[in-house]
């Protein structure tokens, strides 16, 4: 790989471990409509973008009720709780790290910006980031558009440049924007799912040390 000089994050479940809060959430929708529970691992196997589809593969009937409203409601609930989720042991750590060393870096997030901008100025680590940018509505849509507009605020070029995060789409996303992909295997998607993007994966932050070692060393 060569010499890297930027990394593009995703946020939810690549620096905060806030997966379990999602399963805990849908399963509280998925009670009152009678339908059945996850769990932590059912969820990383059939959590996908669209998050309208996702639904529909729990059970949910659109035909019955709005999915604008019943995503609305996920959120609100959602925006009660999103403080509870602790970062990843290891999430801070090696912001500061790659910070030190001169790697810009950014967060790109399928999460509301506003809420976004929130939660990550909560975990005081808004100053790691050159641009927090979420999407502009609670759906949790495709975010390659978004991504292309922090892209061509970034003064690198594309082998410089990293997209980390926890899903296929991340990588999908990395692939729009024709840059290197490291996807994180403790997120919201299971391993078994990631194997299928033929990238570079993690399971700890730490790992990206020995990845950037020749970035990071002047």
């Amino acid at each position: 790989m060569p010499k890297i000089k930027y990394i593009i994050w995703d946020w939810n479940g690549t620096l905060v471990n806030d997966a379990w809060l999602f399963v805990e959430l849908m399963n509280e929708e998925l009670s009152i409509r009678n339908l059945p529970p996850i769990s932590i691992a059912d969820y990383r196997e059939k959590f996908i973008f669209p998050v309208k589809t996702y639904y529909e593969n729990l059970g949910f009937d659109f035909s019955k009720e709005d999915f604008e409203t019943v995503g609305l409601n996920f959120i609100q609930n959602f925006k009660k709780r999103n403080r509870e989720p602790y970062l990843y042991q290891n999430s801070q750590h090696i912001l500061k790290k790659l910070a030190a060393a001169n790697i810009g870096q950014s967060i790109v997030s399928a999460q509301e910006n506003q809420l976004l901008n929130d939660t990550v100025r909560f975990y005081q680590l808004n100053k790691y980031f050159d641009y927090v940018a979420g999407i502009d509505n609670y759906y949790a849509d495709n975010k390659i558009k978004l991504a292309k507009s922090i892209r061509e605020k970034i003064n690198h070029h594309d082998n410089e440049i990293i997209f980390i995060g926890d899903t296929v789409h991340d990588y999908e996303v990395a692939q729009a924007l024709n840059v290197h992909c490291i996807l994180f295997a403790n997120g919201h998607y299971s391993k078994r799912r990631l194997k299928k993007c033929k990238c570079m994966m993690i399971d700890d932050h730490l790992d990206l040390l020995s990845v950037l070692d020749s970035s990071m060393s002047g």
